[in-house]
């Protein structure tokens, strides 16, 4: 499918999904170029699945419409689902069937080959020929990654990939998503998890209550992200010794301080070199804190929680 050449591998306008009264998605605008990583982000609830299966045609828009590979996303979904690996968050499998039957099947169905199976198996370390029904959860999620992969397609879509998986194989996975996106495919993911986007991806979309809240380069997210750093001193030290742009003391008790630090570190780190210290801890900053925080109040609550 790559003679298409569309630059932009997603594109939505407007597109808003409702149930009944319940929001799903509202006004979701992206542009995804062709060859990036892209990640999508937010909390569950957000609205990050019904954005996904309006994609792939497997729920329809309230209003707006929603194109993939150039190509319709409702008018044209045959040719869509051709260009389009998918990795589902809760896939399910046929569990009487062998892997390498049920890989078959996937393929046969979608009139594809399958030229990357073997590698991914042997990547993954995972043995196709035993039944799905004696699969591990772990088994069967690498089960559903080969099936995304193995046709080598043009874009991947991946919702909340990495659940349940073992950090040895998410690192391998993250290597073959790399070298996928290397060979000027797309991956699109959703995920929850800030740390996982901000090493995959080289943008990222956050959404919140199902409106876009913001788009930017992870490089220009990782200035805004608030991290909590923990220092302990050797002896006690006043709040205000500590004062530089970008950092705030959230408690200080004794010998233990702990600021919210936005930003570079550099005015920070020389200022702490005046001091003894004994101990530092930074806290990964959590989806919550970084971004509920930066964009609290921008909405209504309208309290929907329902589909991720």
């Amino acid at each position: 499918m790559g003679s298409m050449g569309a630059e932009t591998a997603i594109r939505t306008e407007g597109l808003t999904k409702f149930y009944g009264e319940a929001r799903g998605i509202v006004d979701v605008d992206l542009a995804v170029r062709s060859g990036e990583i892209f990640g999508f982000l937010g909390p569950n609830g957000a609205g990050k699945s019904t954005t996904i299966r309006i994609l792939l045609d497997l729920i329809r828009p309230t209003s707006g419409k929603a194109s993939v590979m150039g190509l319709d996303a409702q008018a044209e979904t045959v040719a869509v689902r051709g260009a389009v690996g998918y990795l589902p968050g809760e896939a399910s499998f046929y569990d009487e069937l062998g892997g390498d039957a049920f890989l078959d099947l996937l393929a046969r169905v979608g009139n594809r080959q399958a030229p990357r199976r073997a590698e991914l198996l042997e990547r993954l370390e995972l043995d196709a020929s035993r039944k799905i029904a004696r699969y591990s959860r772990g088994m069967k999620q690498k089960l559903a990654m080969v099936a995304a992969l193995q046709h080598d397609p043009e874009l991947l879509i991946l919702d909340e990939p990495t659940s349940g998986l073992d950090p040895l194989v998410q690192q391998e996975f993250y290597a073959i998503l790399r070298e996928f996106s290397e060979r000027g495919r797309t991956v699109f993911f959703s995920s929850h998890v800030l740390s996982e986007v901000e090493r995959l991806c080289d943008r990222v979309a956050v959404i919140r209550e199902g409106r876009i809240v913001t788009v930017d380069e992870i490089a220009a997210l990782r200035e805004k992200m608030v991290r909590r750093l923990v220092v302990t001193f050797a002896e006690p030290v006043a709040a205000g010794r500590l004062e530089v742009p970008g950092v705030t003391v959230v408690s200080a008790e004794g010998e233990r301080v702990a600021m919210d630090v936005t930003g570079g570190l550099d005015g920070l780190i020389k200022r702490l070199a005046q001091f003894e210290i004994v101990d530092m801890e930074f806290d990964r900053p959590s989806l919550e804190q970084t971004f509920l925080e930066m964009y609290t109040g921008e909405e209504g609550e309208d309290g929907d929680d329902g589909d991720a």
